[in-house]
C-alpha cells in the first residue's frame, strides 16, 4: 500500500540532526546490541508487512 508523503523543510524546533550512541548501556546496563541497524529495520519491515493494524 503506497503511504502519501511531501517533503518540506525542517520546522520550527526540529532537530537539525539526531545521533545515538550505545556505548552508556554497555556502561550502565551491561547490555550490547547484537544486530546491525540494518538487521533491526529489516526485522520491524517484516514485522510491520505482516501485522498492519499492530497489535489490535
Amino acid at each position: 500500500k503506497d503511504i502519501p508523503y511531501k517533503l518540506a523543510p525542517r520546522r520550527a524546533g526540529d532537530a537539525p540532526e539526531v545521533w545515538g550512541n550505545p556505548s552508556l548501556a554497555l556502561t550502565k546496563l551491561g547490555w550490547k546490541a547484537e544486530r546491525g541497524l540494518d538487521a533491526m529495520v529489516a526485522d520491524h519491515w517484516r514485522w510491520q508487512k505482516q501485522n498492519p493494524d499492530g497489535y489490535k
